[in-house]
């Protein structure tokens, strides 16, 4: 597994970064025990780089790369996130997760509510006072003293422009609690007003053959501005992971209307293929070949998962340097 230093730190990141969003969701792999061994695995095999953030699990995420890496903290690279605030129906969801697992998978329809309830209960919060206290709980769920790469998670425009939040990281930097910050973005668009903010030392955006838009002039941005990059969601929530005849709506948190729209847009990429492995080479295959990213963040849930990825990862790799793909 290539490493490289990320520009704007000095934390040096393996190419793969493992994201810890679904290691303890609905979607996960239903036990802790199966989500340290994956954590595991994912480290013996050259993965330095866990993605998580508090809203992850409302807090679990967390709790377990903290319980998996306590004895080996300074060998990895932890980015977490915070702004979100979670409502009672979500928190009350977390309590039932246990429950539901052996069912959610079978009940297509119950995921795809439950998500669309959880983000209407989502509320954001980027005060001094909140993140603070965020910075805070992070750190004694992760079981460390300091937190690698501390994000915003995913603030409006007006947050970014109106930095409000920005005191209160540099006060947790001055202490020691987070080593350098940045925001996790919803769009490329949003990255270049973080570029213009001092202390801001990367940026988290989706990267994917979908959104690409502005990918390029980005990268270039970022070199001469010696600003991290950091790219998620190379498999656009899953829908770059299977052949575009078998993507189906009710499998998708979005309506019709944003489904139809994004299957479309695959739908005009050449060679994408009609197997899902070579759907997921393809998706690969095209971030990886982008210079100036740090890492990119794959979400995996277990071993199998990570397996599977790792594999593809390296066939996309494979393919592009022999020259065999464009």
């Amino acid at each position: 597994m290539r490493r490289s230093v990320l520009r704007g730190t000095s934390l040096e990141l393996s190419e793969i970064g493992f994201g810890c969003g679904r290691l303890a969701t609905l979607l996960g792999p239903g036990s802790t025990r199966e989500a340290s061994l994956a954590l595991t695995e994912a480290y013996d095999r050259g993965i330095t780089f866990y993605d998580t953030a508090d809203l992850y699990g409302q807090g679990r995420s967390e709790e377990l790369l903290g319980r998996t890496f306590e004895s080996k903290r300074h060998s990895v690279v932890i980015a977490t996130k915070a702004g979100y605030q979670v409502g009672n129906a979500a928190s009350l969801g977390a309590k039932v997760k246990p429950l539901l697992q052996p069912f959610i998978k079978q009940m297509r329809w119950l995921l795809k509510v439950s998500q669309r309830g959880a983000g209407q209960q989502k509320q954001q919060d980027f005060s001094p006072g909140y993140l603070t206290a965020a910075i805070e709980r992070s750190l004694r769920r992760l079981r460390t003293d300091y937190i690698d790469l501390f994000l915003l998670h995913s603030p409006d425009p007006g947050v970014i422009q109106a930095p409000v939040w920005k005191d209160a990281l540099e006060r947790a930097k001055e202490q020691g609690k987070i080593r350098f910050y940045g925001v996790s973005c919803r769009e490329t668009a949003h990255a270049a007003a973080c570029m213009r903010i001092p202390g801001v030392s990367c940026v988290q955006i989706p990267v994917n053959l979908i959104e690409r838009d502005g990918i390029e002039s980005l990268l270039d941005r970022a070199a001469d501005a010696n600003f991290g990059l950091l790219a998620r969601q190379p498999l656009a929530s899953g829908m770059l992971a299977k052949p575009p005849a078998t993507l189906r709506p009710q499998d998708f948190p979005w309506d019709r209307e944003e489904f139809e729209q994004r299957l479309s847009k695959i739908r005009a990429i050449p060679g994408v293929g009609d197997s899902s492995y070579r759907c997921v080479q393809a998706a690969f295959r095209y971030v990886l070949q982008l210079n100036g990213l740090g890492s990119v963040i794959l979400g995996m849930s277990s071993r199998d998962h990570l397996r599977h990825n790792l594999q593809a990862v390296a066939d996309a790799v494979l393919k592009t340097t022999t020259g065999r793909y464009v």
